[in-house]
């Protein structure tokens, strides 16, 4: 016999494997491990991790299936709220955009108007500061921007 090889080995495995070592196989069996160095070396390893895996069983305490489930059902759920949210979310952030767009072309649009009041001394009268528009564009630009805040925070707002 090689130390690579052994005829006896299959034996072995399958004693091991049944949890017929050493008190359940043959006299002839046990007397052969002792003599053979690969089946002792099959036998260590194997009881040795055997021994592991029945700590490392007793050690783990599973959860009662009702917990599981709960947990299972939430996951389930907190995924659907997140596929679903993640419209929202795109809307949310469109809104925004287009607010601060309004905003942005709003100010670009009266700029050299809001510059050249506030070059001005402060005794001119109101209608000459307020030019031939009057307070239209301001009333506008007050009207969405406050709008649109509205619907923002609506959307933003977690409704149960």
């Amino acid at each position: 016999m090689s130390p690579l090889t052994c005829s006896r080995l299959d034996e072995v495995r399958t004693a091991l494997a049944q949890g017929h070592w050493p008190q359940a196989c043959a006299a002839d069996l046990r007397a052969h491990v002792e003599a053979c160095a690969r089946c002792a070396q099959e036998v260590l390893l194997t009881t040795h991790l055997q021994q592991t895996r029945a700590a490392t069983v007793a050690l783990a305490q599973p959860a009662s299936a009702s917990l599981l489930w709960w947990r299972a059902q939430l996951r389930r759920r907190n995924a659907a709220l997140e596929r679903a949210g993640r419209p929202l979310a795109a809307a949310h952030i469109f809104a925004l955009i287009i607010a601060l767009v309004v905003i942005a072309r709003t100010v670009a649009a009266h700029w050299q108007t809001i510059a050249d009041h506030a070059l001005t001394p402060a005794e001119q009268p109101l209608s000459t500061v307020l030019g031939q528009w009057g307070l239209a564009p301001l009333l506008a630009a007050v009207a969405v921007i406050t709008t649109l805040s509205g619907v923002v925070l609506y959307l933003s707002t977690n409704r149960q």
